[in-house]
Protein backbone atom coordinates (compact mmCIF):
# COMPACT_ATOMS: atom_id res chain seq x y z
CA UNK A 1 0.00 0.00 0.00
CA UNK A 2 1.17 3.32 -1.05
CA UNK A 3 2.55 5.82 2.02
CA UNK A 4 1.27 8.64 -0.38
CA UNK A 5 -1.38 8.93 -2.80
CA UNK A 6 -2.95 11.55 -5.48
CA UNK A 7 -4.45 11.03 -8.02
CA UNK A 8 -6.04 13.75 -11.19
CA UNK A 9 -8.46 12.74 -14.40
CA UNK A 10 -8.39 15.14 -16.71
CA UNK A 11 -10.09 15.54 -20.42
CA UNK A 12 -6.60 14.91 -21.79
CA UNK A 13 -6.42 18.36 -23.96
CA UNK A 14 -3.52 20.55 -24.43
CA UNK A 15 -5.29 23.45 -22.19
CA UNK A 16 -4.74 20.71 -19.00
CA UNK A 17 -1.25 20.43 -19.51
CA UNK A 18 -0.88 23.40 -16.54
CA UNK A 19 -3.32 21.57 -14.19
CA UNK A 20 -1.14 18.63 -14.51
CA UNK A 21 1.73 20.40 -13.93
CA UNK A 22 0.57 21.67 -10.89
CA UNK A 23 -0.68 18.83 -9.61
CA UNK A 24 2.58 16.96 -10.07
CA UNK A 25 4.31 20.07 -8.26
CA UNK A 26 1.85 20.04 -5.34
CA UNK A 27 1.85 16.31 -4.95
CA UNK A 28 5.69 16.22 -5.15
CA UNK A 29 5.90 18.88 -2.14
CA UNK A 30 2.81 17.20 -0.27
CA UNK A 31 5.01 14.19 -0.10
CA UNK A 32 8.65 15.80 0.38
CA UNK A 33 10.14 14.48 -2.79
CA UNK A 34 13.73 16.19 -3.04
CA UNK A 35 13.05 19.52 -4.48
CA UNK A 36 15.86 19.09 -6.76
CA UNK A 37 13.61 16.73 -8.87
CA UNK A 38 10.65 17.94 -9.05
CA UNK A 39 11.32 19.42 -12.55
CA UNK A 40 12.54 15.81 -13.74
CA UNK A 41 9.01 14.57 -12.71
CA UNK A 42 7.52 17.14 -14.20
CA UNK A 43 9.10 17.25 -17.46
CA UNK A 44 8.59 13.27 -17.67
CA UNK A 45 5.16 13.40 -17.11
CA UNK A 46 4.18 16.43 -19.39
CA UNK A 47 5.78 14.35 -22.15
CA UNK A 48 4.46 11.65 -21.32
CA UNK A 49 0.33 13.46 -21.32
CA UNK A 50 1.85 15.67 -24.23
CA UNK A 51 1.99 11.99 -25.93
CA UNK A 52 -1.21 10.66 -24.90
CA UNK A 53 -3.38 13.92 -25.96
CA UNK A 54 -1.16 13.88 -29.81
CA UNK A 55 -0.91 10.22 -30.21
CA UNK A 56 -3.36 8.01 -28.28
CA UNK A 57 -6.69 10.79 -28.46
CA UNK A 58 -4.97 12.60 -31.57
CA UNK A 59 -6.24 15.92 -29.99
CA UNK A 60 -9.64 15.36 -29.71
CA UNK A 61 -9.94 14.69 -25.90
CA UNK A 62 -10.33 11.69 -23.54
CA UNK A 63 -10.13 10.50 -20.06
CA UNK A 64 -6.40 10.73 -18.91
CA UNK A 65 -5.78 9.54 -15.04
CA UNK A 66 -2.62 10.52 -13.38
CA UNK A 67 -2.08 8.80 -10.34
CA UNK A 68 1.23 9.98 -8.22
CA UNK A 69 2.13 7.86 -5.13
CA UNK A 70 5.07 6.89 -3.39
CA UNK A 71 6.39 3.49 -1.84
CA UNK A 72 9.31 4.09 0.43
CA UNK A 73 11.19 6.49 -0.97
CA UNK A 74 10.11 5.93 -4.24
CA UNK A 75 7.77 7.69 -6.66
CA UNK A 76 5.36 6.08 -8.66
CA UNK A 77 3.43 7.68 -11.25
CA UNK A 78 0.56 5.96 -13.22
CA UNK A 79 -1.06 7.33 -16.45
CA UNK A 80 -3.73 5.18 -17.73
CA UNK A 81 -5.85 6.55 -20.73
CA UNK A 82 -8.40 4.56 -23.12
CA UNK A 83 -7.12 6.13 -26.75
CA UNK A 84 -5.41 4.36 -29.46
CA UNK A 85 -2.95 1.36 -28.17
CA UNK A 86 0.71 2.50 -28.07
CA UNK A 87 3.42 0.64 -29.42
CA UNK A 88 6.75 1.38 -27.87
CA UNK A 89 8.81 -0.62 -30.33
CA UNK A 90 8.00 1.43 -32.90
CA UNK A 91 9.25 4.43 -31.68
CA UNK A 92 12.79 5.46 -33.70
CA UNK A 93 14.74 6.62 -30.90
CA UNK A 94 16.50 9.89 -32.08
CA UNK A 95 19.67 10.06 -33.01
CA UNK A 96 21.33 12.78 -30.54
CA UNK A 97 25.16 12.96 -33.40
CA UNK A 98 23.00 15.03 -35.95
CA UNK A 99 22.93 18.47 -35.79
CA UNK A 100 19.70 19.88 -34.67
CA UNK A 101 19.11 21.33 -38.25
CA UNK A 102 19.23 17.84 -39.53
CA UNK A 103 17.14 16.24 -36.82
CA UNK A 104 13.34 15.94 -37.24
CA UNK A 105 10.93 17.57 -35.62
CA UNK A 106 9.80 16.12 -32.07
CA UNK A 107 10.32 12.43 -31.36
CA UNK A 108 12.08 12.82 -27.81
CA UNK A 109 9.33 12.49 -25.09
CA UNK A 110 10.12 8.98 -24.68
CA UNK A 111 13.82 9.25 -24.76
CA UNK A 112 13.60 11.93 -21.89
CA UNK A 113 11.07 9.78 -19.72
CA UNK A 114 13.89 7.17 -19.84
CA UNK A 115 16.46 9.54 -18.69
CA UNK A 116 14.57 10.91 -16.12
CA UNK A 117 12.85 8.48 -14.69
CA UNK A 118 14.55 5.04 -13.14
CA UNK A 119 12.23 2.76 -14.95
CA UNK A 120 9.52 3.00 -17.68
CA UNK A 121 6.78 0.38 -18.30
CA UNK A 122 3.76 0.51 -20.57
CA UNK A 123 1.31 -2.20 -21.04
CA UNK A 124 -2.05 -1.98 -23.19
CA UNK A 125 -4.59 -4.16 -21.64
CA UNK A 126 -8.65 -4.41 -21.89
CA UNK A 127 -8.70 -1.21 -23.66
CA UNK A 128 -6.69 1.05 -21.35
CA UNK A 129 -2.81 2.22 -21.77
CA UNK A 130 -0.85 2.10 -18.70
CA UNK A 131 2.17 3.46 -18.50
CA UNK A 132 4.45 3.48 -15.05
CA UNK A 133 7.54 5.74 -14.45
CA UNK A 134 9.39 5.15 -11.17
CA UNK A 135 11.61 7.42 -9.95
CA UNK A 136 13.65 5.84 -6.68
CA UNK A 137 14.78 7.66 -3.80
CA UNK A 138 13.50 10.61 -4.38
CA UNK A 139 11.16 11.05 -1.26
CA UNK A 140 13.06 13.23 1.57
CA UNK A 141 12.04 12.69 4.34
CA UNK A 142 8.63 10.98 5.84
CA UNK A 143 5.68 11.85 3.53
CA UNK A 144 2.99 14.18 5.25
CA UNK A 145 -0.60 13.04 4.04
CA UNK A 146 -2.25 16.64 3.69
CA UNK A 147 -5.83 17.23 1.72
CA UNK A 148 -4.67 19.34 -1.25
Amino acid sequence: MPAFSRELTVSARIADLPEILAFVETASKQADVDPALHFDLQLAIEEACANVIEHAYACKGGDLTITFETHGRDVVITLRDHGRPFAPEAVVSPNLELPLTERRSGGLGMHLMYQLMDGVQYDFARGTNTLVMVKRNAVSLSPVDVDA
